[in-house]
C-alpha cells in the first residue's frame, strides 16, 4: 500500500466513523503524497509545496506569503459531509471530491487578509453553494486574487 493510498484509507475510515474534527489533519499529507510534496525521508513536505504549488501573481517572496486551501477545507469536509448525509460516499465519491477540491495556493499575507475581510477565510461565496459548475477558485477571484501556474 502507498502513503497515498494509506492517507486515503485514513480519511475514509475517519468520515466512516463520523470523527470529522479528524479527518482535516490528513488531509494536506493526502494532497502532499498525491502531487509527490514528500522529503528525503518521505514525509510530506510543506516547503517544497510552498515552493511548487500555483501562487498569486502579488505573491513575491516565499517569507511574505501563506500556503492557503483553495476551497477551505472546512468546505472540502462538509461536502464529504454531504455525500455521507445523503448515503453516497463511496470510496470513488470520497476520491473524487478530494480530487476536485483539495489543492493549495501560495498568497500574501495582504490577499489572506482580503480573504478575512470578506468573510472568506473558512467559507466560499453564497453563490459557489447555489451553483452547479462549483469553480473551486472562484473565493479567491471574488477578492481579486489572481494565480497563475508555478
Amino acid at each position: 500500500m502507498t502513503d497515498l493510498e494509506l492517507e486515503f484509507e485514513h480519511i475514509y475510515l475517519e468520515v466512516k466513523a463520523q470523527r470529522w474534527h479528524q479527518v482535516e489533519r490528513f488531509l494536506f499529507s493526502y494532497y502532499c503524497y498525491k502531487h509527490d510534496y514528500v522529503s528525503k525521508l518521505g514525509k510530506p513536505d510543506w516547503e517544497l509545496a510552498r515552493q511548487s504549488v500555483a501562487h498569486s501573481t502579488h505573491c513575491k517572496s516565499l517569507k511574505e506569503s501563506t500556503l492557503e486551501p483553495v476551497v477551505p477545507l472546512s468546505v472540502v469536509i462538509g461536502e464529504i459531509k454531504r455525500y455521507w448525509r445523503d448515503g453516497e460516499l463511496t470510496p470513488s465519491n470520497l476520491r473524487r471530491v478530494l480530487d476536485t477540491l483539495l489543492d493549495y495556493v501560495l498568497i500574501s499575507k495582504a490577499e489572506l487578509q482580503a480573504l478575512k475581510n470578506a468573510g472568506l477565510q473558512n467559507a466560499m461565496p453564497a453563490s459557489w453553494y447555489q451553483s452547479q459548475e462549483r469553480i473551486p477558485t472562484e473565493r479567491l477571484t471574488s477578492v481579486g486574487i489572481e494565480i497563475t501556474p508555478h
